[in-house]
């Protein structure tokens, strides 16, 4: 049986663990040592261009294109803070498979508070779905999701 903490597999040694492409920054919490407080989100640009070099480097960058969602228009703003994400591949209505990564982030200012499916990046292959879904699963991976 395998046992897996976050990124590790505790059974067996299995190599080195994967690093997540990291969306928070932290610093040193002078109040706290050996503590760390939350500063603020990495810009979703900077999110996106370490996510296409890890799927560049395993050959899972889809072929149509992979790029930001059309809902962020700036990769110049901080990327959202989330509850969750949620990577997966959806097939086209007319053509081609697609590649979805959300981000669920928390309304707390609706009553009662929901959770909001706020679109990051968006890739699309004509590679199939097998191959679709292997890229949701690296963002998933990559983004710790």
């Amino acid at each position: 049986m395998k046992v897996y903490a976050r990124y590790v597999d505790l059974s067996e040694a299995t190599g080195t663990p994967v690093e997540p492409v990291e969306i928070e920054v932290y610093e040193p919490h002078p109040e706290k040592p050996g503590m760390l407080r939350y500063v603020r989100n990495r810009m979703v640009r900077e999110v996106f261009k370490d996510l296409r070099e890890r799927l560049k480097s395993e050959d899972l960058l889809p072929d149509e294109y992979f790029e930001l969602s059309f809902g962020i228009t700036d990769g110049d703003r901080e990327f959202p803070r989330y509850r969750g994400l949620a990577c997966y591949p959806v097939t086209g209505s007319s053509e081609g498979h697609y590649i979805h990564v959300d981000a669920l982030v928390l309304r707390e200012d609706l009553h009662p508070a929901v959770l909001e499916c706020v679109p990051v990046f968006l890739g699309k292959t004509f590679q199939g779905f097998d191959f679709a879904a292997r890229v949701a699963a690296a963002c998933a991976k990559y983004l710790g999701a």
